[in-house]
């Protein structure tokens, strides 16, 4: 070793209590998605998602207050993260490409974070009767889905992609139900079924629905 070596390294910068406090927000959000996945919201508790993170049983508390909070920033923090995943794959798309990429977008995040999705559809599952004061944050969330898929419909009809008669609200609520209805059966199937054809039906739902007559004789042909 170089003499003075060690004299001439700096020592590593003080971690500031917002930075611990943001690593231990992290480190409980994740302990609650996987108890969540694993056993449900009703069957965990709060003291477990501290000693998962690492903490103490009642930091949970400290921090969020109830079980009712805790889930409220996981909620945050989940559609935080799709959202920003969504915002890069849908940039500078329009219309039913746009639709299409954000389909592929959700079916994406089920693939790559399948404990986090487990988790949300646990929490769907919990809004509907054990805690309805959820639905307000649920039903906020699921707009916010169907309200994307909405514009780009309505772009795709201003394009003429797609009918002038479809009613836009109304689709994009089916596509959002059929990408539901197919990853919760992908989840009870311990996997098994096959993301890339949900994607792919789902897309077809699209396509085949909702291109404009003109285009469906030509295609016949």
């Amino acid at each position: 070793m170089v003499p003075g070596m060690i004299a001439d390294r700096k020592p590593p910068p003080r971690r500031t209590q917002l930075d611990r406090r943001e690593e231990s927000d992290r480190r409980m959000l994740r302990a609650a998605t996987k108890l969540f996945a694993r056993q449900g919201v009703s069957g965990t508790s709060l003291a477990e998602v501290g000693l998962a993170a690492g903490y103490s049983r009642g930091l949970p508390v400290d921090r969020y207050g109830s079980k009712f909070g805790l889930i409220e920033a996981l909620l945050d923090s989940m559609a935080a993260w799709f959202e920003t995943r969504v915002a890069d794959s849908v940039s500078g798309r329009r219309g039913v490409d746009a639709v299409l990429e954000r389909i592929a977008a959700h079916v994406d995040g089920a693939r790559k974070s399948p404990l986090a999705t487990a988790a949300l559809y646990a929490i769907y599952l919990e809004s509907l009767a054990a805690m309805p004061a959820l639905r307000p944050k649920v039903g906020a969330l699921l707009e916010r889905w169907r309200g994307e898929l909405v514009v780009g419909l309505r772009q795709a009809q201003t394009s003429g992609e797609i009918r002038g008669d479809i009613d836009c609200e109304q689709h994009a609520a089916i596509i959002l139900g059929a990408l539901r209805g197919l990853v919760i059966e992908h989840l009870m199937a311990d996997a098994e079924t096959d993301l890339d054809a949900i994607r792919d039906a789902v897309a077809g739902l699209v396509r085949q629905a909702m291109v404009p007559p003109a285009a469906r004789k030509v295609a016949r042909r």
